[in-house]
């Protein structure tokens, strides 16, 4: 039960930059009415009653040598004209060279998806196989990776590791384990994504004919969906809970040796916790299942009934489908009697808002002006596997007509700071991350930066804080002067706290650096003449507030435009909590926003 290659926007340091700071990853979804995304419409699944497949969907029994080759090589007859070579599909699967600046590229091009991006005499199956190709490209490559090997450029900031296609083996089904999962499994994956990875919920970012594609696409990289049928859904008839049941799944739990990797009291610290292993011999990490939050299946008595029944293929968790119903329904409630709190209602994407105000701006947390100011509770996903993740981001901004400021709370039990006596100490940070140049988010030509750092040709500005510094910047300075400008700590152990992010701040005065990326390690730090964000935090009875202070008009080439603007800026957010030893690539992040900057 279980993201420069920047043509250098500045020129030195790139050996230490390009190791750290690798911010915001893949994540959630959620379009506002009216937001038009791949296809035209309102983006609503009914996961209970599925819209119709489309046409074109891969047959079962239909074996193809090659995964995906229906769409990588061209049909004789029906798809004259078409450059569908692998050469072809190389270039365009290329996640290195994913800039959007080719707009002779169907996928590129505003409104391709009205025709799928494919050229006139392509079958069916084909214009199927090239939507979700090209929805692939936009959203999933960069941790699946092109041929859908689960090895994409994120890889190496993710754990769990992405899923590998290609061997026709998934978690979660309502087929039994060992058999192929129904097409309405992949769907409701992709649409709802896992909670307690990376893998985010693309349901109000697709719409349904758009995730139907993608099921397509995933199939098409194993050739197991043609050699065999999906197995036969689970039947699940709900026995109510009662206090006889409850105990019963106790005792099971007990009996099954759940205990041994689920741990006596479910936080997942049980005695094999740290040595199981997948399919792919990767580190299997098992959640807190006191947590409903970390179900990655569902939480509800029939999705984890149905995680019991079916099992977890590729991971330890096996099917109990040999246990009488009446006993996997106890587990299911002694289960569900250990939660210990709610899921927390927050958001995945969607609308934020700088409201205008009629006062002096400044950083403090405690400004009267945001007393009656609304905010928006935002989902946040860890990178990294962990327990006591930070699950969601409080987000507020107001603005005066020339500053706006930007207020993040979050809880954290646990305040790290500075510590001058210690070389293994990571602090707590925030960000803040901006889409440059106009773009829309999940609208008919996709130009919008990937929310990992960005990708080349489409940058991002970012406003880093980081907890303690001014502390650690008087501590790099006594240091330096008392062993005659030598940094003898940075010599043994690497830099101060052992933390290289620390090294990255080249203001000297400031809570918050401002910085720039166009993809996985190239973050740069903007020149110390151009850093305009101010930021002070404060950590009080758990819980942290920062506040960002700026011009709305931006003072640099590389800040983005936030004065005059009518057109939302795409906003991101990331966390580091220093208890869980975050830096660089390791944090809890969100993905885009859309933040109105209103004038009046």
């Amino acid at each position: 039960m279980e993201v420069l290659r920047y043509s250098s926007i500045r020129g030195r340091a790139h050996a230490v930059f390009g190791m750290v700071l690798i911010l915001f990853l893949p994540g959630f979804l959620f379009l506002p009415v009216g937001a038009l995304a791949h296809s035209p419409g309102e983006h609503k699944h009914d996961l209970e009653n599925l819209e119709k497949k489309p046409e074109g969907m891969i047959e079962f029994g239909q074996e193809s040598e090659t995964p995906g080759g229906e769409y990588m090589v061209p049909a004789q007859e029906e798809n004259k004209g078409m450059d569908h070579s692998m050469d072809h599909m190389d270039h365009m699967m290329d996640h290195s060279s994913m800039g959007h600046e080719k707009p002779e590229e169907g996928f590129r091009t505003r409104g391709a998806h009205d025709h799928m991006g494919t050229a006139p005499g392509a079958t069916t199956s084909q214009a199927l196989l090239s939507r979700g190709r090209n929805i692939y490209l936009h959203m999933c490559v960069f941790c699946h990776g092109k041929d859908g090997n689960g090895g994409g450029a994120a890889v190496d900031y993710l754990y769990p590791w992405p899923r590998d296609f290609r061997k026709g083996i998934f978690k979660f089904r309502s087929t039994p384990t060992g058999t192929l999962p129904q097409d309405a499994d992949l769907y409701k994956t992709i649409v709802r994504g896992v909670p307690g990875t990376s893998m985010p919920a693309w349901g109000p970012a697709l719409s349904p004919e758009d995730a139907w594609s993608l099921v397509n696409l995933i199939k098409s990289f194993s050739n197991q969906f043609r050699k065999e049928p999906p197995g036969e859904p689970l039947k699940i008839k709900e026995i109510a809970s009662s206090p006889a049941l409850v105990a019963k799944g106790k005792e099971l739990y007990q009996a099954k040796k759940c205990y041994r990797c689920h741990g006596d009291s479910g936080i997942g610290d049980g005695e094999l916790s740290d040595s199981l292993m997948d399919a792919w011999k990767h580190a299997v990490f098992v959640h807190d299942i006191t947590n409903p939050a970390y179900y990655k299946a569902g939480s509800e008595p029939k999705d984890i009934y149905r995680t019991i029944s079916t099992g977890l293929d590729g991971t330890p968790m096996r099917s109990y489908a040999d246990l009488p119903e009446e006993d996997r329904w106890a587990l299911v409630h002694f289960l569900r009697s250990r939660f210990i709190k709610d899921i927390k209602p927050a958001e995945t994407e969607t609308d934020v808002f700088s409201y205008k105000v009629d006062v002096e701006l400044d950083t403090e947390v405690n400004n009267p002006v945001w007393k009656d100011i609304k905010s928006t509770e935002i989902l946040m996903k860890p990178l990294s596997a962990r327990r006591g993740a930070v699950e969601t981001m409080n987000f507020a901004s107001v603005n005066n007509g020339e500053q706006i400021a930007i207020r993040l709370r979050w809880s954290d039990p646990t305040l790290n700071e500075f510590v001058e006596t210690r070389q293994d100490f990571f602090r707590d940070g925030a960000a803040v991350q901006f889409a440059l140049g106009s773009v829309t988010l999940h609208t008919h030509g996709h130009n919008e930066p990937f929310f990992g750092m960005g990708n080349r040709g489409k940058p991002v500005n970012i406003w880093h804080w980081k907890a303690g510094l001014t502390e650690t910047l008087e501590a790099e300075g006594d240091l330096e002067y008392s062993t005659g400008g030598v940094d003898m700590d940075a010599l043994i152990y690497g830099g101060l706290m052992s933390n290289p992010v620390q090294g990255l701040n080249n203001t000297k005065e400031n809570a918050v650096e401002e910085l720039n990326s166009e993809g996985f390690g190239t973050i740069t730090p903007q020149y110390p003449e151009n850093q305009s964000v101010e930021g002070y935090g404060e950590w009080k009875d758990g819980q942290w507030t920062v506040v960002f202070l700026r011009d709305l008009k931006a003072t640099g080439k590389w800040d983005v435009k936030l004065a005059n603007r009518t057109d939302p800026a795409l906003i991101a957010l990331a966390v580091w909590d220093g208890v869980k030893e975050d830096r660089n690539g390791r944090k809890v992040i969100s993905v885009w926003q859309r933040l109105n900057i209103l004038h009046k």
